[in-house]
């Protein structure tokens, strides 16, 4: 009985590690933003786009120039350029939303904005790169707008969002929802409220596009959760019987010998 309860744990052990190095490859995958990675969807004239190739904005990826597709995945390091009649939903698997504006140049990874404007929506830290500065901000609504000049603007709608110089010229500023932050190139240069009816309208820009596209990203993590607990059940019951053993009977002791 003992060296059959061995040969069966020594069999399971394999198929342990098989599981549990699956279970570790899903979860690092979780960890650095998710399997589905971000996903491109595009609105034009008020409507999301929605089938075929799009004219109106390229996806760069190692230098070639490509037209975007609906519900196109893309990965860090990838660019996108939009035209003046096209905005960009871009959805990362952890439930982050960037829209990318019109006449608008940005590479992801944490977005960096060459020229062109963002609206960022986001739960959890987030960073928005332009050549000088750095917004960076945990649970937020704000916008990031760069001229061809490198004079930046940043605006938020909700939480904070904290302003830092890339170079470290000026130390790190903290801003909150109705304010706004002006850059010119490396120089902080001013830091005041804006208008009830500016925050309002990044509120609503947001929603709309919200409303135009889904963001269904969620279900890939929620898929990868799924999936570590399966593995998760399944590597904690291996050994124990399977189909073949159910209403197995024991075998029978032998008689007890009277003395």
């Amino acid at each position: 009985m003992a060296a059959s309860r061995q040969s069966s744990t020594t069999s399971d052990g394999p198929a342990l590690v098989h599981w549990l190095r699956l279970a570790s490859a899903l979860l690092f995958c979780l960890a650095v933003g998710g399997c589905a990675g971000i996903t491109l969807n595009v609105v034009q004239n008020g409507q999301l786009v929605d089938s075929g190739t799009i004219a109106g904005v390229d996806v760069i990826r190692k230098g070639v120039r490509s037209q975007a597709k609906h519900n196109m995945p893309l990965e860090a390091g990838d660019e996108v350029q939009t035209n003046a009649q096209s905005t960009v939903v871009l959805s990362f698997a952890d439930g982050a939303r960037v829209y990318v504006q019109p006449n608008t140049h940005v590479r992801l990874g944490s977005i960096f904005v060459f020229i062109g404007e963002v609206l960022v929506k986001v739960k959890g830290y987030f960073a928005v790169q332009t050549e000088y500065a750095t917004a960076g901000s945990e649970g937020t609504e704000y916008l990031v707008r760069v001229d061809p000049e490198q004079r930046v603007r940043v605006v938020v709608a909700e939480d904070r969002v904290g302003v830092t110089s890339n170079s470290g010229r000026w130390t790190r500023t903290s801003i909150g929802a109705g304010q706004a932050a002006w850059l010119a190139g490396p120089n902080l240069v001013e830091v005041g409220q804006v208008s009830y009816a500016e925050v309002e309208d990044i509120r609503k820009r947001i929603r709309e596009l919200d409303a135009l596209a889904p963001n269904r990203s969620n279900l890939g993590t929620a898929a990868l959760i799924g999936g570590i607990f399966a593995i998760g059940v399944g590597a904690a019951t291996m050994g124990s019987p399977g189909d073949d053993d159910v209403g197995r009977q024991p075998p029978a002791r032998a008689p007890r010998r009277e003395q």
